[in-house]
């Protein structure tokens, strides 16, 4: 009785794991701009409504960085409304930073090289 019990409770738990679905997706997509220079994009998607969309950017010889969506009038806009701008339209990016008056300029154009599913 008592390994069929412990059976039961086994395979519940391992239903429960299996049926259990991810709260948000991760894409992971590699860009590269015009002179070669490769970065490395993660986007965390949630699947409901109630979550907030985030970038993070691996940029070789820099800190990885997270950044918020924010509201853009064309393409999808990440930001932290201090250091750094990503951006993104179709296959392309820029890269936005602030200038000594604290104006955006553009840093860096990219293209998208290769994505893929992590999550």
């Amino acid at each position: 009785m008592k390994q069929y019990f412990k059976s039961t409770i086994t395979l519940t738990i391992l239903l429960l794991f299996l049926s259990c679905k991810s709260d948000y997706e991760e894409i992971e997509v590699n860009y590269q701009d015009e002179h070669g220079n490769q970065i490395n994009v993660v986007y965390h998607n949630p699947l409901d409504e109630n979550n907030n969309y985030f970038v993070t950017l691996k940029v070789p010889g820099e800190k990885t960085i997270s950044l918020n969506q924010s509201i853009a009038a064309s393409g999808v806009r990440y930001t932290d409304d201090k250091t750094l701008v990503w951006w993104t339209k179709g296959d392309g990016a820029i890269m936005m930073k602030p200038d000594k008056n604290e104006d955006w300029k553009i840093i860096g154009t990219f293209k998208e090289i290769s994505m893929r599913q992590i999550r």
